[in-house]
């Protein structure tokens, strides 16, 4: 009896060893495959765990600024989920999320945030997991408003061209409106048309549109002359201007290149600063940035932003106030600073770098950083983060910021921007007619801010090839900001 107590516990013991030791290569292996060579194992194609998850998360809502859902989760029957985005027209905004193509917008700049891998406390990720329940996700809310978004898609129409609205003082974005746009309901199966169509409905024009600003430029122009005192409210313009074949309007030689001041009713002159302004002369334009010189104009244009990407929460393109790397230093420097300075040359610009140039006069010379998301929220309700408006540079003094928001309120009363005027209120805006390559129409153009004695909205309206500014950008402004007034 003794020694089979004996065997037994010497079987015991061995096999407890054998356990221990298994135990113990289990925790050495455990580390190494999951630590050391976990995010290799996780990423190999073969591996559909990852998008098996994904497929089965439950990704945060996207909601406007009033709480209106602009993107939901769905189930599907089989336990995976969809996407259901509710205002197609806001794609250049939400993006998409697909299993199949990946993520783009907001979907991608929070993904973290609406896939629900933050702001869970431990113990509710441990439930989720112990339950094999699926992730779900936290709500982003952001600054749109569908109100103001709905017109400023109405307002832009069947055109090509982008609308962005934003608040002067905190640099909140309002609505931001891209056209052509595209249904991400749609997506898996329409992708390869939208990759192939012409009008490039996968681009956000609002933010990566770049396009020549015209006489909206001239803005920027002003605001460096006075700065730099090559002009003052009280400057006289007084030009020779020779009438080609007997017509009114007169030419400016720059360089052996002619400059026409055909935008100024009757080619009167003498004419003062606010006059050339509200009335867009370019031989005046032109003038001044001769007067300010290529390395301060150079600066200015850095002020506002220009040769670098608008920090935001989409991807933007950088404006640029040249691409040929001597194009003010060349044989031709004259005339390729004055046409700059008139808003053509090789200026490039995106309707959002133009909306802050707006919002800068209308905010004392302060640039707002511009955002889209107002907060994130969990699914019980916890507010995990709120935006902190800042400003993004300070370009002029609020002196010039003055001078130059009383020129542009002019230029709604009675120049030709009195398109975008509103019955009551005081608006200040400039608008432009950027020219094209040779045989197209022209870009038309506005930028402006509302209420003129307080400003608070910044717009920035292009509509590609659509003609004179005062004609067609303007007037849709015009519908905008009323929408704004009407609803705060």
């Amino acid at each position: 009896m003794t020694s089979g107590r004996m065997v037994l516990r010497g079987h015991i013991a061995r096999t407890g060893r054998w356990f221990l030791i298994t135990f113990m290569v289990i925790s050495l292996a455990l580390p190494y495959w999951t630590i050391g060579r976990g995010p290799e194992l996780l990423a190999r194609a073969e591996n559909v765990r990852p998008l098996d998850e994904e497929a089965r998360t439950v990704r945060g809502r996207i909601l406007d600024i009033n709480g209106v859902e602009l993107a939901r989760t769905d189930a599907a029957l089989d336990g995976y989920v969809k996407r259901v985005y509710a205002f197609p027209a806001l794609a250049p905004v939400t993006g998409y999320w697909s299993l199949r193509y990946g993520m783009a917008g907001i979907e991608a700049a929070r993904n973290d945030d609406l896939r629900g891998a933050r702001g869970a406390s431990l113990g509710e990720q441990l439930a989720a997991g112990l339950l094999h329940e699926p992730a779900i996700g936290n709500d982003v809310v952001l600054t749109i408003d569908t109100r103001i978004q709905r017109v400023a898609d109405e307002a832009l129409g069947q055109e090509k061209g982008a609308v962005v609205v934003l608040d002067t003082r905190s640099g909140a974005v309002l609505a931001l409106a891209s056209h052509p746009f595209f249904d991400p309901n749609t997506l898996d199966t329409n992708m390869q048309h939208l990759i192939a169509d012409a009008g490039q409905p996968l681009l956000n024009r609002a933010t990566q549109g770049l396009y020549p600003p015209g006489s909206t430029f001239k803005t920027v122009t002003l605001i460096a002359g006075l700065e730099q005192g090559v002009v003052s409210p009280s400057t006289v313009f007084t030009y020779t201007l020779h009438p080609p074949d007997g017509q009114h309007h007169g030419w400016w030689h720059v360089s052996d290149q002619n400059i026409l001041c055909q935008n100024h009713p009757s080619n009167n002159s003498p004419f003062d600063l606010t006059g050339a302004f509200i009335w867009s002369c370019n031989v005046a334009f032109g003038d001044i940035g001769l007067a300010v010189g290529a390395d301060a104009y150079r600066d200015y244009a850095r002020r506002f932003g220009l040769g670098k990407p608008i920090p935001f929460d989409l991807p933007t393109m950088a404006s640029q106030l040249n691409h040929t790397p001597d194009y003010f230093s060349g044989q031709e420097r004259f005339y390729a600073l004055a046409s700059t300075a008139f808003g053509q040359g090789e200026l490039t610009v995106t309707p959002l770098q133009m909306a802050l140039v707006a919002a800068a006069v209308a905010n004392d010379g302060k640039i707002p950083q511009p955002y889209l998301v107002a907060r994130v929220q969990s699914p019980q309700g916890r507010t995990l983060e709120v935006a902190r408006p800042r400003t993004l540079s300070t370009v002029m003094s609020s002196a010039t910021a003055a001078t130059v928001r009383d020129m542009m309120i002019a230029s709604v009363a009675e120049g030709w921007a009195r398109s975008a005027g509103i019955a009551g209120i005081e608006v200040g805006g400039k608008t432009g007619t950027a020219e094209t390559a040779a045989q197209e129409d022209p870009h038309s153009w506005f930028i402006g801010f509302a209420p003129g004695d307080s400003p608070r909205y910044a717009i920035a309206v292009v509509m590609e090839r659509a003609g004179f500014g005062s004609a067609q950008a303007a007037p849709a402004a015009k519908k905008v900001l009323e929408a704004l007034l009407q609803n705060r």
